[in-house]
């Protein structure tokens, strides 16, 4: 059985940057260090808007292992924490939460 997403509320915090935007490439793989996971990767995301705050154009960022794989074409809302790379925040990256529930909780 999946997991719940994490409350948006407890993640927003962390998110140095949130994005709408598309995996335009697959950069890296990563071998899973638990079986049965998603393995970590590094993706380039193609910016379509910024929610919060600053990037343009193509962002590489890392997605850690987990319960999905991304490929190129996913699309959506993406989190992204503090580093570099910054690393993708939310259980089931772009599909954790509903673009207009972002929107809502960054409006306050």
């Amino acid at each position: 059985m999946a997991k719940p997403p994490e409350p948006l509320a407890w993640v927003l915090p962390s998110a140095v940057l949130v994005v709408e935007a598309d995996v335009v490439e697959v950069v890296a793989t990563e071998t899973p260090s638990t079986p049965g996971k998603a393995p970590p990767q590094v993706v380039r995301l193609q910016v379509r808007r910024v929610l919060r705050g600053t990037a343009e154009g193509v962002l590489e960022v890392r997605k850690p292992e987990g319960s999905y794989q991304l490929s190129a074409g996913n699309t959506g809302p993406f989190l992204v924490g503090a580093g570099q790379p910054g690393e993708i925040l939310g259980r089931y990256g772009p599909d954790t939460w509903r673009l207009a529930d972002i929107e809502a909780a960054l409006r306050g």
